[in-house]
Protein backbone atom coordinates (compact mmCIF):
# COMPACT_ATOMS: atom_id res chain seq x y z
CA UNK A 1 0.00 0.00 0.00
CA UNK A 2 1.70 3.70 -0.94
CA UNK A 3 0.83 6.54 1.47
CA UNK A 4 -0.53 9.31 -0.75
CA UNK A 5 0.05 13.20 -0.17
CA UNK A 6 -2.86 13.71 1.69
CA UNK A 7 -2.13 11.36 4.65
CA UNK A 8 1.76 12.51 4.80
CA UNK A 9 0.31 16.16 5.60
CA UNK A 10 -2.75 15.15 7.66
CA UNK A 11 0.21 12.96 9.85
CA UNK A 12 3.18 15.38 9.84
CA UNK A 13 2.15 18.67 8.81
CA UNK A 14 0.54 21.47 11.65
CA UNK A 15 -1.55 24.26 10.37
CA UNK A 16 1.12 26.35 11.98
CA UNK A 17 3.86 24.64 10.21
CA UNK A 18 2.19 25.05 6.65
CA UNK A 19 1.98 28.72 7.78
CA UNK A 20 5.37 29.35 8.88
CA UNK A 21 6.67 27.50 5.53
CA UNK A 22 4.24 29.96 2.93
CA UNK A 23 5.42 33.23 5.35
CA UNK A 24 9.32 32.06 5.05
CA UNK A 25 8.98 31.82 1.44
CA UNK A 26 6.20 34.36 -0.05
CA UNK A 27 7.57 34.72 -3.64
CA UNK A 28 6.52 31.03 -3.95
CA UNK A 29 2.18 29.82 -4.66
CA UNK A 30 0.67 28.21 -1.78
CA UNK A 31 0.39 24.98 -4.01
CA UNK A 32 3.69 25.07 -5.17
CA UNK A 33 5.12 25.08 -1.18
CA UNK A 34 2.96 22.32 -0.61
CA UNK A 35 4.33 19.84 -3.14
CA UNK A 36 8.05 20.77 -1.85
CA UNK A 37 6.63 20.42 1.87
CA UNK A 38 5.07 16.64 0.49
CA UNK A 39 8.42 15.96 -1.14
CA UNK A 40 10.51 17.04 1.90
CA UNK A 41 8.26 14.77 4.45
CA UNK A 42 9.01 11.69 1.62
CA UNK A 43 12.68 12.28 1.54
CA UNK A 44 12.82 12.98 5.74
CA UNK A 45 11.00 9.35 6.11
CA UNK A 46 13.26 7.46 4.06
CA UNK A 47 16.12 9.27 5.19
CA UNK A 48 17.21 6.52 7.35
CA UNK A 49 17.82 4.17 4.71
CA UNK A 50 19.92 7.24 2.69
CA UNK A 51 23.32 7.10 2.36
CA UNK A 52 25.79 10.02 1.25
CA UNK A 53 24.85 12.89 0.15
CA UNK A 54 21.47 14.21 0.34
CA UNK A 55 19.27 13.10 -2.97
CA UNK A 56 16.94 15.89 -3.33
CA UNK A 57 17.09 19.05 -4.66
CA UNK A 58 17.87 22.45 -3.09
CA UNK A 59 14.03 23.38 -3.10
CA UNK A 60 13.87 20.28 -0.64
CA UNK A 61 17.21 21.15 1.50
CA UNK A 62 15.82 24.81 1.85
CA UNK A 63 12.28 23.29 3.31
CA UNK A 64 14.09 21.06 5.56
CA UNK A 65 16.20 24.03 6.98
CA UNK A 66 13.62 25.65 7.63
CA UNK A 67 12.17 22.63 9.76
CA UNK A 68 15.12 22.49 11.35
CA UNK A 69 14.98 25.83 12.80
CA UNK A 70 11.96 25.17 14.99
CA UNK A 71 13.44 22.77 16.94
CA UNK A 72 10.86 21.31 18.53
CA UNK A 73 8.98 21.03 16.12
CA UNK A 74 11.49 19.37 14.10
CA UNK A 75 12.36 16.92 17.16
CA UNK A 76 8.98 16.02 17.44
CA UNK A 77 8.60 15.53 13.53
CA UNK A 78 11.81 13.06 13.55
CA UNK A 79 10.26 10.82 16.12
CA UNK A 80 7.72 10.52 14.20
CA UNK A 81 9.31 9.37 11.17
CA UNK A 82 10.18 5.78 9.85
CA UNK A 83 13.48 5.22 12.49
CA UNK A 84 12.12 7.41 14.69
CA UNK A 85 15.51 8.82 15.54
CA UNK A 86 16.63 12.68 15.34
CA UNK A 87 17.92 13.05 11.62
CA UNK A 88 21.05 15.38 11.63
CA UNK A 89 22.10 17.98 9.11
CA UNK A 90 25.60 18.51 7.79
CA UNK A 91 26.82 20.35 5.04
CA UNK A 92 29.50 19.29 2.43
CA UNK A 93 31.50 22.20 3.08
CA UNK A 94 31.02 21.11 6.89
CA UNK A 95 32.47 17.46 5.72
CA UNK A 96 35.50 19.48 3.80
CA UNK A 97 36.27 21.74 6.90
CA UNK A 98 36.51 18.44 9.15
CA UNK A 99 38.96 16.70 6.64
CA UNK A 100 36.48 14.54 4.80
CA UNK A 101 37.75 13.93 1.07
CA UNK A 102 35.64 15.23 -1.81
CA UNK A 103 35.35 11.60 -3.09
CA UNK A 104 34.49 10.16 0.33
CA UNK A 105 31.39 12.11 0.40
CA UNK A 106 30.24 11.21 -3.34
CA UNK A 107 27.11 9.32 -3.73
CA UNK A 108 27.17 5.45 -5.31
CA UNK A 109 24.55 4.97 -8.10
CA UNK A 110 23.07 2.02 -6.32
CA UNK A 111 22.85 3.97 -3.62
CA UNK A 112 20.56 6.84 -5.26
CA UNK A 113 18.80 4.41 -7.29
CA UNK A 114 17.84 2.55 -3.96
CA UNK A 115 16.11 6.20 -2.55
CA UNK A 116 13.82 6.14 -6.00
CA UNK A 117 12.79 2.72 -5.70
CA UNK A 118 12.16 2.74 -2.53
CA UNK A 119 10.48 6.43 -3.23
CA UNK A 120 7.83 4.52 -5.37
CA UNK A 121 7.52 1.10 -3.54
CA UNK A 122 6.16 3.85 -0.91
CA UNK A 123 4.72 6.77 -2.22
CA UNK A 124 3.91 5.25 -5.74
CA UNK A 125 5.21 6.31 -9.22
CA UNK A 126 6.95 9.97 -9.45
CA UNK A 127 4.49 12.09 -10.83
CA UNK A 128 5.94 14.35 -13.35
CA UNK A 129 5.89 17.67 -11.78
CA UNK A 130 7.94 16.10 -8.49
CA UNK A 131 11.05 14.38 -10.57
CA UNK A 132 12.69 17.68 -10.43
CA UNK A 133 12.97 17.36 -6.54
CA UNK A 134 15.05 14.16 -6.90
CA UNK A 135 18.37 14.54 -8.21
CA UNK A 136 19.20 11.67 -9.64
CA UNK A 137 15.58 11.06 -11.33
CA UNK A 138 15.96 14.45 -12.72
CA UNK A 139 18.94 13.62 -14.48
CA UNK A 140 17.53 10.55 -15.89
CA UNK A 141 14.69 12.41 -16.99
CA UNK A 142 16.06 15.73 -18.94
CA UNK A 143 19.77 14.41 -19.54
CA UNK A 144 19.38 10.65 -20.49
CA UNK A 145 16.21 10.99 -22.16
CA UNK A 146 13.85 8.58 -19.85
CA UNK A 147 10.50 9.63 -20.03
CA UNK A 148 8.89 9.52 -16.61
CA UNK A 149 7.13 6.52 -16.96
CA UNK A 150 10.17 4.90 -18.11
CA UNK A 151 11.72 5.98 -15.14
CA UNK A 152 8.76 4.17 -12.86
CA UNK A 153 9.22 1.17 -14.73
CA UNK A 154 12.73 1.21 -14.18
CA UNK A 155 12.41 1.76 -10.30
CA UNK A 156 9.37 -1.44 -9.67
CA UNK A 157 11.71 -4.10 -12.00
CA UNK A 158 12.50 -7.05 -10.06
CA UNK A 159 15.67 -7.01 -10.63
CA UNK A 160 16.39 -3.42 -10.04
CA UNK A 161 19.45 -2.35 -7.94
CA UNK A 162 20.88 -5.30 -5.10
CA UNK A 163 17.59 -5.16 -3.35
CA UNK A 164 18.31 -1.32 -1.38
CA UNK A 165 14.97 -0.37 -1.58
CA UNK A 166 12.63 -0.51 1.73
CA UNK A 167 8.85 -0.81 2.22
CA UNK A 168 8.52 1.21 4.95
CA UNK A 169 6.17 -0.95 6.98
CA UNK A 170 4.10 -0.86 9.98
CA UNK A 171 5.75 2.09 11.79
CA UNK A 172 5.37 4.08 8.61
CA UNK A 173 1.34 2.82 8.58
CA UNK A 174 0.80 3.74 11.94
CA UNK A 175 2.60 7.52 12.07
CA UNK A 176 0.89 8.31 8.54
CA UNK A 177 -2.69 6.42 9.65
CA UNK A 178 -2.96 7.58 13.41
Amino acid sequence: MTISNEQLREAFLSPQMRCYFERKQPDVPAAEIGVRIEETLKFLNIATYCRGNIPVAQEIDDIWHYWILETREYEQLCRSLQGERFIHHSSNLYSECSGEAPEAMQNELEDDAGTLATYVLNYGPFAEDRVKYWLLADHLVRNCGLSVAQLNNWLTEPTHGDQSHVGLGSAADSNVNG
